[in-house]
């Protein structure tokens, strides 16, 4: 047998030997959902700092209102929206696997729903203030803001906006 067909034959072998032992190993509290990943919490990319996300938003929110180029009189109304879309001190937590191991199916789903009408409530809240503040903006206003406020919901935009994030809560060299 040629020596690098052979070399080549024998480290397969060892990939193939060191991925059939890792599968059989016991998954520690670590891999909580079987993908080889972290548990619900993992790295920076989950839970961003709050200070730092506070900073994006508030610099968010200072270029759409230089952008708006608001009149005085619209100043009380852009301090009720910006109030209103300002992120809560502390987000809900979701349950822990822990947490829900402990609960039966119906308490869990309880559990659950708990939090998504927790989340609703607090889009209800955000919408209408949007809604509100629309409304006192003029038709170039609004044209400004439809195209400010669209590219967060676009998929991309989002992705964008969390590279931003973790790039500042990477320590500058």
């Amino acid at each position: 047998m040629n020596k690098t067909f052979q070399k080549t034959l024998i480290a397969t072998a060892l990939v193939c030997v060191g991925a059939l032992a890792q599968a059989q190993s016991p998954r520690g509290p670590q891999d909580a959902m079987g993908m080889g990943m972290p548990g619900p919490h993992f790295g920076p990319m989950h839970r961003p700092d709050p200070a730092k996300m506070q900073a994006m938003f508030d610099k968010h929110m200072a270029r759409l209102k230089t952008v708006l180029q608001l009149a005085s009189s619209q100043e009380g109304d852009w301090a009720a929206f910006n109030s209103a879309m300002t992120p809560p001190a502390s987000r809900p937590t979701p349950p822990s696997p822990e947490e829900l191991e402990k609960l039966t199916t119906p308490e869990r789903i309880d559990r659950l729903n708990a939090l998504r009408a927790q989340h609703a409530s607090l889009l209800d809240k955000r919408g209408e203030a949007a809604k509100k503040f629309y409304a006192t903006l003029t038709p170039s206003q609004r044209k400004v803001f439809d195209l400010e406020t669209l590219k967060y919901l676009q998929p991309k935009q989002r992705m964008q906006w969390l590279h931003q994030l973790m790039q500042h809560e990477r320590p500058q060299k």
